[in-house]
């Protein structure tokens, strides 16, 4: 009843235009109760069975987690609402003032900074003329202001047909890209005796578990050239929107402290260092091999 309530004034504050009060409250709320495992199942329960929750999906970018057109949750052209702040054609008045409210939530600002970072990070790379991997590449959005430039030494890997197409029409075509399993991908690198200087990935870790991990780890570490760098984000646990996006967007991460992080370089022979993001949402690894 303690909730029905609360999702019952939730809802009268958007009613009323109140989005910027009531969507921190309703998202600070299901924080607090995601600590509570007891609590927790009833309050999603109740949430996903109230008007409110039909109310949230008028938001595109809620509206399109929670539905996952491609399958999943976290596909590049989610990313890409994120990074533009833009709501597509169609989106209901009341859809683009809770747009421009959960847009601005700190995950999403996490996701930005991210691109930013990698968004260095590659021009550095390129400007050296190193030799780099992209992992689960997606649009390849850090990647953009190298539009209309040689981009032989960078290599693209993603199992979403739809997100390569974005990226090679986007760049002309000028860009090699593999269609394929990031593990199927490395495999087949190693076997070729590939070697990068580089290789990257923004958010494949958050959906690999502890195995999977383990071996993209060693996987990676066999393709990387000597003095070579693996860089990977991987959202921390208890993050402020963690209740928020399991039961509103229905998105669900394996999250990780950056100290489980550098355990698993050190266990793949890397020499690494973490850090936080300044939103305290994603961690960040950053390893080398030995040269």
């Amino acid at each position: 009843m303690h909730d029905q309530r609360f999702f019952d004034q939730i809802l009268n504050q958007i009613e009323a235009g109140a989005h910027e009060l009531a969507l921190p409250l309703l998202a600070g709320q299901m924080f607090a109760t995601s600590l509570d495992p007891v609590r927790w199942p009833g309050l999603r329960e109740t949430y996903r069975a109230h008007p409110l929750h039909r109310t949230m999906l008028e938001d595109p970018y809620v509206a399109r987690c929670f539905e996952k057109p491609r399958g999943y949750a976290g596909d590049a052209a989610l990313i890409d609402l994120v990074y533009d702040r833009q709501p597509p054609d169609g989106t209901t008045a009341r859809g683009q003032s809770l747009f421009q409210v959960t847009i601005g939530f700190p995950t999403a600002e996490a996701v930005r900074l991210r691109r930013d970072f990698a968004e260095d990070l590659i021009g550095k790379a390129h400007a050296a003329g190193q030799r780099v991997l992209s992992l689960a590449c997606g649009h390849f959005r850090e990647g953009d202001m190298l539009k209309g430039r040689s981009l032989d030494g960078i290599v693209l890997v993603d199992q979403d047909p739809l997100s390569l197409a974005r990226v090679r029409n986007f760049h002309d075509g000028a860009v090699t890209c593999h269609e394929a399993n990031v593990f199927s991908y490395l495999r087949g690198a190693v076997s070729r005796g590939e070697q990068f200087d580089l290789v990257y990935t923004l958010g494949l870790t958050d959906y690999l578990d502890d195995r999977a991990m383990a071996l993209l780890h060693k996987m990676v570490h066999a393709v990387l050239a000597p003095g070579g760098r693996f860089i990977l984000a991987n959202f921390v646990p208890h993050h402020l929107a963690t209740g928020w996006m399991d039961a509103v967007m229905d998105w669900h991460l394996i999250y990780r402290e950056p100290a489980e992080l550098a355990g698993f370089a050190a266990a793949a022979g890397f020499s690494a260092r973490t850090w936080l993001d300044p939103t305290g949402s994603i961690a960040w690894c950053e390893m080398v091999k030995a040269a």
